[in-house]
Order: C-alpha cells, then sequence, then structure tokens
C-alpha cells in the first residue's frame, strides 16, 4: 500500500477575509479532494480562521513529505521557521508593499516589508517552485533569480458570494449613487485620492457617496483619510464601515454604481475580480498589477486628472451601453479567475512537481 502523500500549508497570518488565507484555504481544499494530507499552520490566527489553523509549533515534518507550501507576503516568523527547517518548498508569492509607501506613516510595517523581501531572497535556494499571483509577481521573482516559477491567481470561489442582501447595508446604500473601494488603509491603496474625488463628484451627482470598506490597517492614515474629508465637507458622505462580513460585502457589490481606484500599488488585486463576477464597472488608476488582472474590463487612467476623473465617473454612472459593454468584458474575463480554473493549473504545476 503506498504511502498518502502530504502537502501542508504556511502562512504568517490567518483571518477570514483576508486575500492570503482564503487562498490558503480553497488550496487545502483541492489538496484533500486529490489524496493529500493537508494542514494549514500559521504564526498566529483570529476569529473564525482559528479552527482551521495551526500553530507552527505542532508542524511535524513527516517522511512522506515532498515539499511544503508557503504564502509570503511580509516579513514572517514562519518564514525564520522554515528556514531553519530547510523544508523543500512550493513558493507563493503575494507581492509585498514596497517600503517607500509605508516610510513616512508606519516604521513597524515598513520594517516588516524589509524584513520581507530579505526573506524572500534567503527562501530561494530551498524553493522547488515559485508563483506569483500574478504576472507582475511573477516577474519579480524572475528578477530575484528564482528559477522555476509560473502565475497562480488568487481564485473566486462563486459559493463564497452566495448570500441574500445584508438589510443594514441595503439601508445605508438606498437611495444613494455609492462608489465603492476594498481594501485596507494604506498609503499605497490611496483612499485620501478617492476622497478628493467624491468631493468633485459630489458637485456634479448631489446624491453621490463614498464606501471605504477594509480594515484600518495604518491607524494614522485612516485618521488622515477622516481628516481629509472633513477638510473638503465630505464627511458626511463617506462610509466607513471597517472589515464587513461576506454577506455585507457581497451587499456592496451588488448595491453600488461604480467600483473606483487609486491604488497605486497592487499585486493581485482581489476586489476587481470580486467586481467582475457582480458585473460592477470600474474605473481604476493603471498601476501596473491593476493592468495585469484587469486587462480590458475596466476602464484604467494613468493620470490623476481629478476634474477629468470625476466627469467620467459621471460618464459611467449614466451610459448604459458602456456599462453593458464593460459587464460583458467582465463576464468573459473572471472567467480565468474561477475556482475550478485556477485549481486546475495548481494540479498541472504540482504534477509536472511530483514528476521531476
Amino acid at each position: 500500500m503506498s504511502e498518502r502523500r502530504v502537502a501542508h500549508q504556511f502562512l504568517e497570518g490567518a483571518t477570514t477575509g483576508d486575500a492570503v488565507s482564503d487562498h490558503a484555504f480553497d488550496i487545502q481544499r483541492w489538496l484533500r479532494e486529490w489524496g493529500y494530507d493537508s494542514s494549514i499552520y500559521a504564526w498566529h490566527s483570529d476569529g473564525d480562521a482559528t479552527d482551521r489553523v495551526l500553530p507552527l509549533s505542532a508542524y511535524r515534518r513527516s517522511g512522506s513529505e515532498q515539499f511544503a507550501i508557503y504564502h509570503h507576503s511580509t516579513g514572517s516568523e514562519s518564514a525564520e521557521f522554515l528556514l531553519r527547517h530547510q523544508l523543500p518548498l512550493v513558493l507563493i508569492y503575494h507581492n509585498m508593499t514596497p517600503p517607500a509607501f509605508l516610510r513616512h506613516v508606519d516604521a513597524v510595517w515598513q520594517h516588516a516589508a524589509d524584513k520581507g523581501m530579505r526573506q524572500l531572497l534567503a527562501l530561494r535556494p530551498q524553493t522547488m517552485l515559485a508563483l506569483g499571483v500574478s504576472l507582475l509577481n511573477q516577474r519579480e521573482l524572475d528578477q530575484l533569480g528564482f528559477t522555476n516559477t509560473g502565475v497562480l491567481p488568487i481564485a473566486l470561489n462563486e459559493a463564497d458570494y452566495d448570500f441574500p442582501d445584508d438589510p443594514a447595508t441595503v439601508e445605508a446604500l438606498a437611495g444613494q449613487e455609492t462608489l465603492l473601494f476594498v481594501g485596507r488603509f494604506a498609503p499605497n491603496k490611496r483612499q485620501e485620492d478617492l476622497v478628493k474625488l467624491l468631493a468633485l463628484v459630489c458637485r456634479i451627482r448631489p446624491n453621490a457617496q463614498l464606501a471605504l470598506v477594509g480594515d484600518p490597517w495604518t491607524v494614522g492614515y485612516a485618521d488622515r483619510v477622516r481628516q481629509m474629508a472633513a477638510t473638503l465637507g465630505v464627511a458626511d458622505r463617506i462610509l466607513l464601515p471597517g472589515k464587513v462580513s461576506r454577506t455585507a460585502l457581497t451587499t456592496y457589490y451588488r448595491h453600488a454604481v461604480l467600483y473606483v481606484s487609486m491604488s497605486e500599488h497592487e499585486g493581485f488585486g482581489k476586489p476587481f475580480i470580486e467586481s467582475m463576477y457582480f458585473g460592477l464597472p470600474f474605473l481604476a488608476f493603471g498601476a501596473e498589477g491593476v493592468v495585469e488582472t484587469v486587462g480590458d474590463a475596466g476602464v484604467l487612467f494613468v493620470e490623476k486628472d481629478f476634474g477629468r476623473i470625476a466627469a467620467t465617473v459621471d460618464l459611467l454612472i449614466d451610459n448604459d451601453a458602456i456599462r453593458s459593454r464593460l459587464q460583458l468584458q467582465q463576464k468573459q474575463r473572471v472567467q480565468q479567475f474561477l475556482a475550478p480554473t485556477v485549481a486546475t493549473r495548481l494540479r498541472n504545476y504540482l504534477t509536472t512537481l511530483e514528476n521531476r
């Protein structure tokens, strides 16, 4: 009788609703369906994820374990653990916020980003396969000297969005033209630019409001965004619900009129995929990672001319022909990110690796 295959995953922290954590949970489900023993280990976890994740201290290496899967996105105690144990790795690289965005805002996160890059280089010798979640990330891995690389996008699992509307969220959006952005408060996400845009849009469309959904990841930056909203006189036109339930999130996507992004750095950008899935047209600054994820399924701009962007917002809300064309392109584009497609890609990578 052959010994059962083993493929455990490691990440720094696990929390429900986080893109990296959700990616790991999807991969665990696929691995188990394919006959692997597969657990997830993390330095820390919280919320519902605590029941699904084991602490690093619980890990014991099995004799049949050919490799471990590690998700890298920041400076990590889990990376140090893997370096000490010299486990052969399939590394999944989720990109890291460049330290330059954090230098004058959060010294702790800047240190974590610097540390994460040093660890990424240190992990190279024990990495059998390095997968970026986008072509941008794969190119970075290639430039850093990883030799066996590929792309494994973050998957969209349709069952995660099969919820009825959240009544409280519907009430908050009723009668308003809601511009939506989803993402943690962080300098690279440029929520303050969205506030500037809102101030101009409200002159054209008095019922416009902006929903900024996401954790106040960098507290000082979140405070700066609130202060700017007050200064520009739009504090009462902004919703700041923080991190929300999956039910509330799907409600925002269903009832917003436009997804808008001023982010200047995205390793992947899962909210763009979610917008595609819900047929919510989007307008975004064309940062490199955004361009690769979006393709032709959204409207991109390369200069932050706020007056012209506000006029484009007005056009995209009212022009049914443009919206219908964008929704058709979204429906086509999102297919490559749905869970069955991404699972097949991973299985092909692992089959090739095991047959080497």
